[in-house]
């Protein structure tokens, strides 16, 4: 069941990536919206995450990472007047962007091969709230 559930995942993520024009994608970021009680299991998964990046994605030729963060602060009840404080929840911001369409099409390749990517997911999916995958970078400051 779990190889189906997980078969089914990437192929939603392969089609969405590929379809409507989108063949020119190139990254994408990800924000959770994270209870702080659940914080600590979150920030250790998206750890998990960016070592198994580092180790598994090139840094330089066509298929490139040419960055990758995660940013994490806190929700405020009014942002317009942090003397109100916060919510108790974190949100983490999850940004990768490729070289070229081809380093994103490679990160799926390989997000497909990755022993924790069906818990990844499901954290993804229990906390996101806001998602731009695919995405396309529009501009960058280098």
């Amino acid at each position: 069941m779990k190889k189906i559930f997980l078969i089914l995942i990437l192929s939603l993520f392969t089609t969405n990536s590929f379809a409507d024009g989108h063949s020119n994608a190139n990254g994408f970021s990800i924000t959770l919206k994270v209870p702080m009680a659940d914080a600590a299991k979150v920030e250790e998964m998206l750890m998990k995450h960016a070592k198994w990046m580092k180790e598994t994605h090139p840094l330089t030729g066509e298929k490139k990472l040419n960055s990758y963060s995660i940013m994490k602060g806190p929700e405020w009840k009014n942002a317009g007047d942090p003397s109100q404080g916060t919510t108790g929840n974190i949100f983490y911001v999850l940004n990768e962007f490729y070289e070229n369409p081809a380093g994103f099409a490679n990160h799926q390749q390989l997000g497909s091969q990755w022993s924790e990517i069906q818990e990844f997911q499901t954290m993804l999916f229990t906390y996101q709230v806001g998602y731009a995958f695919p995405g396309t970078t529009i501009e960058t400051i280098e």
